[in-house]
């Protein structure tokens, strides 16, 4: 407990928050702290596997990966599970960057008959001469009645409907540890500077605030009503209300995303 005398010296306590977390889930900001550092991870962690798969000792570059080579020449299909529980940032970055056939994520659910509307497109992708795909399931999946979609029930449909030679990785918690890429070390601390200049031009009436970014510029808002936005996209997820979420995603869901 303080003291008489050292609360007689802090009259008020003024507090600006920076969003840590690889989930990007975090309502007001474009991107938070720990993101792209996972994508890293995804990423490295995917072409190991493939590796392994492969049973070569030899390292291949993500070029590789993504051409002729790798799960191509193997006529394998991988289904790769992500972090993202309510937030599907993760993995439908991570189905760019490793040019994935089809992505599950928890705000976009897919309607009834999708099974038949993905092996379409898997075997359309086949036909066309494509000898490997790739799936990118987030954890919170789901279709649009709310029920879960695992990765065991998509491998089911993809070794019942194509006869596809069907692998599962899941990644996990793995993508939360490891060293921070150069975008979250320059993220960080730029974030702490102007959380550092929103302290200073503090008054004892100021709200507590969030340090954010939006389109690349660093932006003051408020961090109750951030926090509001966020908690209430679960209790939309939960009323089936997706289209809500989304726009409460903001710049990364209505505009980028979807």
């Amino acid at each position: 407990m303080a003291s008489d005398s050292e609360l007689a010296r802090v009259k008020r306590l003024n507090v600006v928050g920076m969003v840590g977390s690889i989930d990007n889930d975090f309502c007001g900001t474009d991107m938070t702290i720990g993101t792209d550092s996972a994508l890293h991870r995804f990423l490295k962690r995917l072409i190991a596997s493939q590796a392994r798969h492969q049973g070569r000792t030899t390292r291949i570059s993500l070029c590789e990966f993504s051409g002729e080579n790798g799960t191509a020449s193997h006529q394998r299909s991988f289904i790769l599970e992500v972090m993202g529980r309510h937030c599907g940032y993760l993995a439908l970055m991570s189905a760019l960057a490793c040019l994935a056939d089809w992505v599950f994520v928890p705000e976009d659910p897919p309607g009834e008959g999708w099974e038949t509307k993905m092996c379409e497109e898997l075997r359309k992708g086949r036909d066309a001469g494509r000898r490997y795909s790739i799936i990118i399931i987030a954890e919170g999946a789901v279709d649009q009645q709310g029920k879960p979609i695992k990765a065991t029930d998509i491998k089911e449909v993809l070794v019942n409907c194509l006869h596809h030679d069907t692998r599962i990785t899941s990644l996990g918690h793995v993508q939360r540890g490891g060293t921070p890429s150069a975008y979250d070390r320059i993220l960080g601390c730029r974030w702490g500077a102007a959380a550092v200049l929103a302290l200073l031009d503090a008054t004892p009436e100021t709200e507590p605030c969030v340090v954010t970014m939006q389109g690349n510029r660093i932006k003051r808002l408020s961090l109750m009503e951030c926090v509001r936005k966020t908690k209430e996209i679960g209790s939309l997820m939960s009323k089936k209300e997706f289209s809500q979420c989304i726009e409460l995603r903001g710049r990364c869901g209505a505009e980028l995303v979807w």
